[in-house]
């Protein structure tokens, strides 16, 4: 049975993607499904892309059918400059049919693709063409990663806004990277908006289930 893909993003850079990534693949392995994994841009590469190799080492773990694929398979597009992919690429194209090839051949072998995003949803990889442009793309559910020091809570409502705007199916979870800073700063806030709130180190399996 093909479930459809995952697209993960986050609030911003370094909020924790590849950490949630790595830890869907190794779950939704653990329940016999063979995980198939995309990182459609990489930037900031210098031999290779480190996500992109880590990612697809973890996947083949889960998916025997990946045991040819390389880094460049994963990762169709890696830049050396560590920006966004629209100024990364300089004078290059961004073919959208080259990375629909790229991501088919990864989802012909698979019984679910997770894809990483890079940086946020309104990273631009071209003028008028965004990372959540290219959840879109591929039909994807969006699983939104926020943080939790002082500030996710204007990080994390501003991305829900956009991402209700789009009426696009997700769920979101907090990587929780300070719990003791959390609790008096920014807990009492979201038990009043949203009740339960969801952590990737507390609350995978429900994440997991929502978005299967």
């Amino acid at each position: 049975m093909k479930y459809r893909p995952i697209f993960i993003t986050a609030t911003n850079t370094d909020i924790g993607k590849t950490y949630a990534t790595l830890k869907l693949i190794e779950s939704f392995g653990k329940k016999g499904l063979h995980v198939g994994v995309f990182k459609p841009f990489e930037t900031g590469v210098v031999k290779y892309p480190l996500d992109g190799k880590l990612l697809l080492e973890v996947a083949k773990k889960t998916n025997p059918n990946l045991k040819n694929f390389t880094c460049s398979d994963i990762v169709p597009f890696q830049y050396p400059l560590p920006a966004a992919p629209y100024v990364s690429k300089g004078e290059d194209k961004i073919s959208l049919k080259a990375l629909h090839v790229a991501y088919r051949k990864i989802s012909d072998v698979s019984d679910i693709t997770l894809i990483e995003g890079a940086g946020g949803l309104m990273v631009p990889i071209d003028k008028d063409f965004y990372m959540y442009d290219l959840a879109k793309e591929f039909n994807a559910k969006i699983l939104l990663i926020t943080h939790s020091k002082l500030g996710c809570i204007n990080d994390t409502l501003l991305n829900l806004r956009l991402l209700e705007s789009l009426h696009v199916e997700y769920e979101w979870c907090i990587n929780m990277r300070d719990s003791i800073n959390f609790k008096p700063t920014t807990l009492p806030y979201y038990k009043d908006k949203f009740g339960r709130i969801l952590t990737l180190q507390d609350d995978l399996e429900e994440i997991i289930s929502n978005l299967h």
